[in-house]
């Protein structure tokens, strides 16, 4: 008779090599064209291209984001590579630019929508995009490659001007020009 600690050792034994057989059977099938890559995946032959470059908050220096801006007080809160927020009166105002990589501008466009914002198509400099907007603030988004930049103007409670699209336009427009 088998003591209890040894039948745990040969059932692990067991499982050992059950796993390995199977680890073996599954690198063995596929396809065979050697890539790695299960059947059951799609394949596609383009990839999506970049898009432009832009450097650190859109290429915009802060005086740039000032003067298009049209905003007083405004003071640099976060600035990387993909992500730079000035505020004003405590975030009650703000300008933001966002470096989407990789991502689907119509998911953006969509969430809007979805919110119930007031929505438009846009072209900038030949690039496809559009702008968002509702009470105090208007935010503009157009694609590079497979890629998009996006700026956000918050002009606080209020205190919207007679075209609330024109400053975050104004920024996506120089931020365009100084894409590489």
């Amino acid at each position: 008779m088998r003591s209890s600690s040894e039948s745990d050792r040969l059932a692990v034994r067991g499982l050992c090599a059950a796993a390995a057989a199977l680890t073996l059977v599954g690198c063995a099938s596929g396809n065979g064209d050697d890539t790695g890559m299960p059947d059951a995946l799609p394949r596609t032959s383009t990839a999506a291209q970049p898009g432009a470059f832009v450097g650190e908050c859109g290429s915009l220096t802060d005086g740039e984001v000032y003067e298009r801006a049209g905003m007083s007080g405004l003071k640099p809160v976060s600035r990387n590579g993909i992500k730079c927020r000035w505020e004003a009166d405590g975030g009650a105002r703000y300008v933001m630019f966002t470096w989407y990589r990789g991502s689907p501008i119509d998911r953006e466009r969509s969430v809007a929508q979805g919110i119930g914002h007031e929505v438009h198509d846009l072209d900038i400099a030949g690039h496809r995009g559009f702008s968002s907007q509702n009470e105090g603030f208007c935010e503009v988004a157009v694609a590079t490659g497979a890629d998009f930049v996006h700026w956000l103007v918050r002009y606080g409670v209020g205190v919207t001007p007679s075209d609330p699209c024109a400053a975050p336009t104004a920024l996506v427009d120089l931020t365009l020009k100084k894409a590489k």
